[in-house]
């Protein structure tokens, strides 16, 4: 049964590299630029994003995603990179980078406000549409101060 998955495997990622539809839907290349929403992911619940990719296999990324309400809440802003292993339209990639957070509580005449961050790196997959429609799902490890989370995040977005 592990000898098929292998030999089912193998056929892929060799028809991906060397499909003549991989080599020339550069997607990437073409649509440098794309904004989209992360539900769940390395901001936890959800964030909005900007790629712009510089080259055809690296993209770097930044976002902002903010939870709390007038009382207080919490904010994030993820900077980071993806580094895609293979052109075209479908790609695997390796996505890292940090999480600036900060929180603020207002009780009363006091205020309270503290400034952290944590790291994330995790593998994912995407798939671009030649009309500039993108999907990512990652799987992401976050960590901070010694603890560690495993955490999905499924991004929806539009390149162009």
């Amino acid at each position: 049964m592990l000898r098929n998955y292998i030999v089912i495997l193998v056929a892929f990622v060799t028809l991906s590299v060397f499909s003549q539809d991989s080599i020339q839907a550069q997607t990437r290349t073409e649509l440098k630029n794309d904004f989209g929403i992360e539900l769940l992911g390395k901001s936890l619940l959800y964030s909005f994003s900007y790629q712009r990719m510089v080259g055809s296999r690296l993209g770097l990324q930044a976002g902002i995603s903010y939870l709390g309400g007038s009382g207080g809440g919490i904010s994030f802003l993820p900077f980071g990179a993806k580094f895609y292993f293979l052109n075209g339209k479908a790609s695997p990639f390796l996505a890292a980078g940090l999480v600036g957070t900060t929180a603020k509580i207002d009780v009363g005449p006091n205020s309270l406000e503290d400034s952290s961050s944590y790291a994330y790196i995790g593998p994912g997959f995407e798939v671009r549409s030649s009309g500039g429609f993108v999907v990512r799902g990652t799987l992401y490890a976050l960590a901070a101060d010694g603890a560690f989370l495993a955490w999905p995040g499924l991004s929806f977005g539009y390149a162009f």
